[in-house]
């Protein structure tokens, strides 16, 4: 939980995600805490299997992060046609990220920064950006000294 690596984009070049596929630098970020909150415990669960752990006993750091693109889709919100919400059915499958991590490809492949699209895990609004096509400014964390002293207390509080 290092500040200077929550805006790196190492995880999705890591595990990918639902509009990354392994290898893309791109940076999740959601509309509110519980809605970060509710898309963790379901990617735990896709990954694991089971939801590894809880809201109750799961320690939060929550961070504010302003984002400055110029070319964000938002189409995801509310498709104008049949087959635009049949592209947006599929990709927000609670399970399967194959045809989103494919529209993830295109996209980036376009030059889009940004996507945002809604939660598939309740109510809220999430954006991916992808970190190769913005400027090193697009993304700035705002409170990371606030991270740095909750990041020392659940350190603490895990202590023996």
């Amino acid at each position: 939980m290092d500040p200077a690596q929550v805006l790196s984009g190492m995880g999705t070049q890591r595990y990918g995600g639902r509009f990354a596929a392994v290898g893309t630098r791109a940076v999740y970020l959601a509309g509110s805490d519980e809605t970060a909150s509710r898309e963790v415990l379901a990617r735990k669960k896709r990954l694991g299997n089971t939801s590894q752990i809880t809201l109750a006993k799961y320690p939060r750091v929550v961070f504010a992060v302003s984002v400055t693109l110029q070319k964000v889709l938002t189409w995801l919100r509310r498709p104008r046609s049949r087959a635009l919400m049949k592209v947006r059915e599929s990709c927000l499958s609670l399970d399967d990220l194959a045809r989103s991590q494919e529209l993830g490809q295109m996209l980036f492949a376009a030059g889009v920064q940004g996507l945002l699209f809604p939660s598939v895990v309740g109510a809220g609004r999430n954006i991916i950006v992808y970190l190769e096509n913005c400027n090193p400014s697009s993304l700035a964390l705002h409170n990371a000294d606030q991270m740095q002293d909750r990041i020392a207390d659940i350190i603490k509080m895990n202590k023996p």
